[in-house]
């Protein structure tokens, strides 16, 4: 049976949903703020362009919500009274307490909903073995229950938003935080390709890092403002900023090794910890390959 799927959102997600139910064989539907951006995906993947979010989910049976976690309230609010009883609303936002009452207004309307963060990126080939954070929503999970048919052959695991929120603001917000940090220190440093001259494995796989993060500016945005848990990593990280800085400043060598090494006795704990180097090695040998070409 076609599944008529609505992807609201034609970013680097939601052209990847777009691009999954299209290799289902699914009729998919694509809308987003910025039209010319949706014509070119629905050109590209011979889907139909929507000219509105209404007409987008008007008739579907699945609507996937792409846009920023910023605009989600107002998109619902603008398709609800087009969603069908029997319809399928979810996102796939990375922070949920700015989504959650959105959702919740649907669902009280009788509609399914399911809420879920993708740990992957755009540019993932297939769903098979890919790790997704599924967010219980109430006590109607027959949203929950019909994405991870849907999704089928994904890893999926279910969560409290909550909780998921406190977890990603350390996966997530606090290392693009840190990379948005370096990088607007490094390019007030002087040319980049001069600087690269002098540069080794650690800085060049850094600024992958920063690079790769600096193209999606709005999904950064979102995972460091609109989850609240992040403020309590960031006084955190600025605590620890401080910290070292004061011992740099004071040119204490002997306590800053000392502090690197309670660091390195704190991560040992980590199953990965010994394999940290090689996998170090083969990544940067990776990155450096691919330079090159």
């Amino acid at each position: 049976m076609v599944t008529r799927v609505a992807v609201i959102g034609a970013g680097g997600m939601g052209a990847w949903f777009a691009r999954f139910f299209k290799s289902r064989g699914d009729h998919v539907t694509i809308s987003d703020r910025d039209s010319s951006k949706a014509r070119r995906l629905a050109s590209k993947l011979h889907a139909k362009c929507a000219p509105s979010n209404v007409e987008a989910a008007r008739r579907s049976d699945v609507i996937i919500l792409a846009t920023p976690a910023n605009v989600i309230s107002k998109v619902i609010n603008e398709i609800l009274p087009t969603i069908g009883r029997n319809a399928l609303v979810c996102d796939v936002c990375a922070t949920k307490s700015a989504v959650m009452p959105g959702l919740r207004a649907v669902q009280r309307r009788g509609i399914k909903v399911a809420s879920i963060h993708p740990m992957f990126g755009p540019l993932a080939r297939g769903i098979r073995g890919r790790k997704i954070i599924a967010i219980r929503t109430g006590k109607d999970t027959r949203g929950s229950k019909m994405m991870k048919r849907l999704l089928e052959g994904a890893h999926i695991f279910l969560t409290r938003q909550d909780i998921h929120d406190t977890r990603t603001a350390v996966t997530l917000g606090l290392p693009h935080f840190l990379n948005m940090a370096f990088a607007m220190t490094v390019t007030k440093r002087g040319d980049l390709a001069e600087i690269r001259r002098f540069a080794g494995r650690t800085f060049n796989l850094q600024l992958l890092l920063a690079e790769a993060i600096a193209d999606e500016p709005e999904t950064t945005a979102d995972i460091q403002t609109m989850n609240r848990e992040f403020s309590v990593v960031l006084r955190d990280l600025q605590r620890n900023i401080q910290a070292l800085a004061k011992i740099v400043n004071k040119q204490d060598r002997a306590k800053l090794v000392a502090r690197y090494k309670q660091v390195r006795k704190a991560l040992s704990v980590d199953p990965e910890f010994r394999t940290a180097r090689t996998a170090f090695e083969k990544v940067a040998e990776t990155q450096s390959a691919v330079s090159r070409r």
